[in-house]
């Protein structure tokens, strides 16, 4: 395959390439398609960040480091399974996919990704792995944690809580389950190398509003952007 000098090529046709099903072998990339999937140069000082419906507090003073699209599930668990109860939100498992300079060379595509990403498994060929920033998932103690780091890349690594939320937009996927789309979020660093990371253009994660029929543990596929500010 030909690749162009921009990763807005690899975003376009994602569900044949990122998103796509694992290769049944792994294959080694060429030097110069490496050097592209992993090419962070570009300037981000220009690049603006959506607006929620409901704004979230802006980013005073910081600067934009990375930019990772997110896909994987937002975990819930149900005590019994009576209609009267809700689930509980107990964290969320998520692989990270750099798409920093994409979204300066591509923020159309890179606007519509989370959508396309959820309609595919977690990817595991060769492109998404050069591609893989990191993990996210919480601590045992509940907090939020971004560990981007990978066999390839160390970006570094934060732990954060909830500063502040914002509903989806009403034109948000409804995702797998038909309920909607989690909210858009600010979240303050407790620890780490970065200050601040917004997640945005959500899609799917909702739970049902009640756990009938539910017992114990389950999880529910979503996609989402990450933006880490220092």
């Amino acid at each position: 395959m030909l690749f162009t000098n921009t990763l807005a090529f690899i975003l376009a046709v994602a569900p044949t390439a990122l998103f796509a099903a694992p290769t049944p072998t792994k294959r080694d990339l060429s030097a110069a398609t490496v050097k592209l999937l992993q090419n962070g140069t570009c300037d981000l000082s220009e690049l603006k960040m959506p607006i929620a419906p409901t704004p979230l507090p802006e980013p005073f003073g910081l600067k934009l480091a990375h930019i990772a699209v997110g896909r994987g599930t937002q975990n819930y668990t149900c005590a019994t399974a009576s209609s009267t109860d809700a689930p509980k939100a107990v964290g969320a498992v998520a692989s990270l996919y750099n798409a920093t300079c994409s979204a300066v060379r591509a923020p159309a595509v890179l606007a519509d990704i989370t959508k396309l990403a959820l309609d595919h498994a977690i990817p595991k060929n060769d492109i998404a792995q050069k591609l893989l920033s990191g993990h996210h998932e919480f601590t045992a103690a509940g907090v939020p944690l971004f560990l981007l780091q990978s066999d390839n890349n160390n970006y570094g690594y934060v732990q954060a809580k909830k500063n502040s939320s914002s509903d989806a937009p009403t034109t948000a996927t409804k995702g797998t389950n038909n309920l909607g789309s989690v909210p858009w979020l600010k979240l303050d660093a407790v620890e780490g190398d970065y200050k601040a990371v917004y997640r945005i253009n959500t899609a799917g994660g909702v739970a049902p509003k009640t756990c009938e029929g539910i017992t114990g543990a389950f999880t529910v596929e979503y996609a989402a952007e990450y933006w880490f500010y220092n």
